[in-house]
């Protein structure tokens, strides 16, 4: 571990580059790996894999990297080598198609959403503390009206001669009046906005529910797929191999023992099946569309380190449908390729109005990926046809486009009803965690509309029907 291990053979470009210029730096320290990372407080073995290129180290190493550099050769580091390093940085992450680019992605959805939730609680609470001040002034002004108008009457009862001297307090009357009427028309907004926003952090912190499951379900699907890998490394190093899965993957194996062995083994052979197909019949698609993560992922992560949880967990019924709607075939069989290891029915639609025949002559539909850019009837057309329908109407939208996340773009498809606006090219943990927790979501209003006896409430304040309302 003392040495630099070489470069591995099947990276990308981008990392490949990356990892060159990290090793160039790291060389300038003129130390080991073992006594970097001694300093540092890092596990070797994780320290060699960043610079053999095996892993894209987070920025935080490489910032940490870079003022150790700047210290041994008493040279400050320019703006310039910092910014091609971050260009750099960014490339590799987005082509190194590890678990930890989902990770980052979903963690930053969930930053966004918790960020959102507590902004809505200030602003809640700036609201409040002005409705409370304007009504305490209603309540002072109306003491003072009823004041006036008591010596106003009383003035006018006594003598009639004193009409002119009482008229500048019936000038006053008026100007309070009309004061009273503006401030209960503004207690009147401040009260509707106070709703609005309450609902609104109702929404963002039912989004952060969400996120968070599919941020636990894209890291135990890393940690079913690096287990062994990082284990044989520990071993390698002469470093001590854990022994005790984490609580998450000790749940999946648990549930995954409860299943009938046919159903195992057909949904393995199923996976396996799809995912050969996809690697040797669809790389380029694969790779342009979906990511570069997905056609050049290790074959050392087998389809049944993703067991299906929702047939175990929630007892017999069909499986659930998964309807992807794409207008290029590559790209359907792209997807396909990436959600057969979910487990669930997958139904393939190459235009809006198949989608929409498709939703008549099936049942059961658990998430819609729906392209924007398609002839004829592109995807916010098809999104407002599905919400007219009833039965359709509550089936979370994942819109699918290649037009980038441009905030425009992403409101459109929002205010069309989707529940999530994904860029292409996808990250395919990223979108198997998202697809895998709607999927449990459907299973839980499916499994309490059959058993219990009262609304299901695994989400008291969630409606995929107003998941719009939070861009």
């Amino acid at each position: 571990m003392g040495e630099l291990r070489p470069l591995a053979d099947d990276l990308s470009d981008e990392c490949r580059q990356f990892a060159v210029m990290l090793r160039e730096l790291f060389a300038g320290l003129g130390i080991s790996v073992r006594r970097y990372a001694a300093r540092r407080y890092r596990d070797p073995g994780t320290l060699s894999r960043y610079l053999s290129g095996t892993r894209v180290p987070p920025w935080e190493f490489v910032l940490d990297l870079l003022t150790d550099l700047a210290a041994a050769r008493s040279v400050p580091t320019t703006p310039d080598a910092v910014e091609l390093l971050r260009e750099r940085h960014r490339a590799a992450i987005h082509t190194s198609g590890s678990v930890g680019h989902a990770v980052e992605v979903l963690q930053n959805q969930l930053a966004d959403a918790d960020r959102a939730a507590r902004s809505a609680t200030l602003t809640e609470d700036a609201l409040g503390r002005a409705l409370l001040e304007r009504q305490h002034r209603i309540a002072d002004l109306e003491v003072r009206l009823g004041q006036l108008e008591a010596a106003w009457a009383a003035e006018r009862a006594r003598v009639e001669t004193l009409e002119q001297e009482l008229a500048c307090p019936d000038h006053d009357r008026e100007q309070l009046l009309h004061e009273q009427d503006r401030l209960r028309q503004e207690v009147r907004r401040l009260t509707d906005e106070l709703e609005e926003v309450r609902r609104r952090g109702m929404l963002a912190e039912d989004r952060c529910q969400l996120l968070e499951r599919q941020l636990a379900a894209v890291e135990a699907q890393g940690v079913a797929s690096g287990e062994t890998h990082e284990a044989d490394e520990a071993e390698a190093a002469g470093l001590p191999t854990r022994t005790n899965a984490p609580p998450y993957a000790t749940a999946h194996a648990s549930a995954a023992a409860h299943a009938t062995a046919p159903a195992a083994t057909a949904a393995t052979a199923t996976s396996t099946t799809a995912t050969t197909t996809a690697t040797t019949g669809t790389a380029t698609a694969t790779a342009s569309r979906v990511g570069a993560a997905t056609a050049g992922r290790p074959a050392q992560h087998p389809a049944a380190a993703y067991p299906p949880p929702a047939a175990a967990a929630w007892g017999a019924g069909p499986r659930p449908k998964i309807l992807i709607v794409d207008d290029q075939r590559d790209n359907l069989l792209a997807m396909e390729a990436v959600l057969a290891t979910l487990g669930q029915e997958l139904v393939a639609a190459t235009s809006g109005r198949e989608a929409l025949k498709a939703l008549l002559d099936h049942d059961d539909f658990a998430v819609i990926l729906l392209d924007v850019q398609m002839p004829e009837m592109d995807g916010y057309e098809t999104a407002a046809q599905i919400k007219r329908r009833p039965r359709n109407r509550d089936i979370p939208l994942l819109f699918l486009t290649a037009m980038g996340a441009d905030p425009e773009h992403s409101s459109r498809g929002y205010a069309a009803g989707a529940v999530d606006y994904i860029a292409k090219p996808v990250d395919p943990w990223a979108l198997r965690a998202k697809v895998s927790t709607f999927t449990e979501i459907f299973l839980e209003r499916r499994h309490y509309s059959r058993h219990a006896t009262t609304p299901y409430t695994g989400f008291p304040n969630f409606r995929f029907s107003d998941f719009r309302a939070i861009p």
